[in-house]
C-alpha cells in the first residue's frame, strides 16, 4: 500500500519531496528506480528507534504511514510525527492501534498539527463511500 501512494503523489507538481524511511531500503531503491523521479529519495531508519524517526521526519509537511503490524508501529510513529512537527495519515486498519492515536488528537491540536489514522481502504475509503451512497 505503500508502494502505492507513492506512485500516486510522484504525480502531483506540487509534492516536491517525497522520502521513503524503511529499514530493509531494497524495495523501496527498487521503486524509486522504476519511477525515474528525483524528488523521490530512501532512507534507512529503525522504526523503533523514536529520535531515528524524528530525524527523518523533520523538514516534511506530512508523514504518510503504512508500516503494520499497527498495533506495534502506529502510536510511536505518530509521536514521532508531532515531535518533529509533521502532519501524519495512515492506512491503519487496526481497532486498538488507531483509537491509541484518537486519543492523541489533544495533543496534536496543542501542537497545530493534524493525526489521521484509518485512512485505508477499510474504514477509511469505504466509509467515505458509504456516505456518498456509492
Amino acid at each position: 500500500m505503500g508502494s502505492e501512494a507513492v506512485k500516486e503523489l510522484v504525480k502531483f507538481p506540487e509534492v516536491e519531496r517525497i522520502t521513503i524511511a524503511d529499514l530493509n531500503t531494497a524495495a523501496a531503491e527498487k521503486l524509486v528506480s522504476s519511477l525515474g523521479q528525483e524528488k523521490v529519495r530512501v532512507q534507512k531508519v529503525d522504526a523503533t528507534c523514536h529520535q531515528d524517526l524524528v530525524n527523518v521526519l523533520k523538514g516534511h509537511t506530512v508523514a504518510a504511514g503504512a508500516l503494520g503490524p499497527f498495533y506495534r508501529f502506529e502510536k510511536p510513529i505518530v509521536e514521532a510525527a508531532l515531535a518533529a512537527g509533521v502532519d501524519y495519515v495512515s492506512i491503519c486498519d487496526d481497532h486498538d492501534a488507531a483509537s491509541a492515536v484518537i486519543q492523541m488528537d489533544r495533543t496534536a491540536r496543542d501542537k497545530g498539527r493534524k493525526a489521521l489514522t484509518g485512512m485505508g481502504w477499510t474504514p477509511g475509503l469505504r466509509n467515505i463511500l458509504a456516505r456518498k451512497g456509492l
